[in-house]
């Protein structure tokens, strides 16, 4: 452990005020060797996968899709963010205990995350999605971190499930539509629709004004934050023809992006981890 004073912060432990935090990710607060024993078994697997890349600004977590950990979605995002120029720490959710307790103290402690991803959440795969959503001190961490810029990014299917997380930033997105079909990108410069100007400049960045994905859509997204949506003239693609060419709502968000104090939350409704969907993602999480 190495020291860090004066001791004003909650040991994780016990809670007791300590000077003295993790040696090897910086993330968890301790006050002495008593409480880090007590704790290594739950906190290695984390741990690890943090210091096992000094260099990472992007924090993904994983496992909590119906594949589990290390499934195509996590090795697509990782190849996106690798041509991004990200560097990545990949934590596999389902090792350890109280997991969505030490994430939300690695944001709040260990300054190089800017970005935060979290695969599957609202994707019915496992019980740790519920511990994130039911988690205080992750919530009350997170929305912190977001406040002074970090960006929270969630793929998924229903994000009003568990725990509702787009309500912790007073956003009221909740699921729609379940199709194939055509998005438009709102952050074009001719436009004057989407805060995030920056992105259609951004490198990597899907240029083009449409793309098509299989997505879980949003709805109550305000048109501000909704980066790629449907728009009226928007048809479902399927192979079943009963599926195919119908309406889609206007509006609806495959891609929403929303500020929340210096930082941003996001969420991807893609279920096939497409490499545009992929790309966009990483954009995000590199940032402006």
């Amino acid at each position: 452990m190495s020291t860090s004073s004066p001791a004003t912060k909650k040991c994780f432990n016990c809670s007791k005020l300590g000077n003295l935090r993790c040696s090897k990710c910086k993330g968890l607060c301790l006050c002495g060797r008593d409480c880090q024993v007590a704790t290594w078994k739950s906190h290695k697997h984390l741990c690890k996968a943090i210091s096992r890349n000094p260099n990472a600004t992007c924090l993904l977590l994983d496992g909590m899709g119906p594949l589990g950990p290390g499934e195509f979605y996590a090795q697509n995002v990782q190849k996106s963010l690798q041509y991004a120029g990200v560097e990545v720490a990949v934590v596999n959710v389902l090792k350890g205990s109280k997991v969505p307790e030490q994430v939300g103290s690695i944001l709040s402690e260990v300054e190089k995350f800017s970005s935060c991803i979290i695969l599957g959440w609202g994707s019915g795969g496992c019980d740790i999605e519920t511990e994130f959503g039911n988690s205080k001190i992750f919530r009350d961490k997170a929305v912190s971190w977001v406040n002074s810029g970090g960006r929270f990014i969630v793929q998924g299917e229903r994000p009003q499930g568990y725990g509702n997380w787009p309500e912790w930033f007073g956003k009221s997105w909740e699921s729609s539509d379940y199709f194939r079909t055509d998005y438009a990108c709102n952050g074009k410069s001719d436009n004057d629709i989407h805060w995030c100007k920056w992105y259609h400049k951004a490198k990597g960045a899907v240029t083009t004004t449409r793309y098509n994905a299989k997505t879980v859509m949003l709805s109550g997204v305000a048109p501000e934050d909704n980066l790629f949506s449907t728009s009226d003239d928007s048809r479902s693609y399927s192979l079943v023809p009963m599926m195919s060419g119908r309406d889609i709502e206007g509006g609806q968000s495959a891609v929403a992006v929303g500020k929340y104090g210096e930082g941003s939350v996001s969420y991807f409704g893609d279920v096939n981890a497409e490499d545009e969907t992929c790309d966009v993602m990483a954009i995000i999480a590199r940032g402006k």
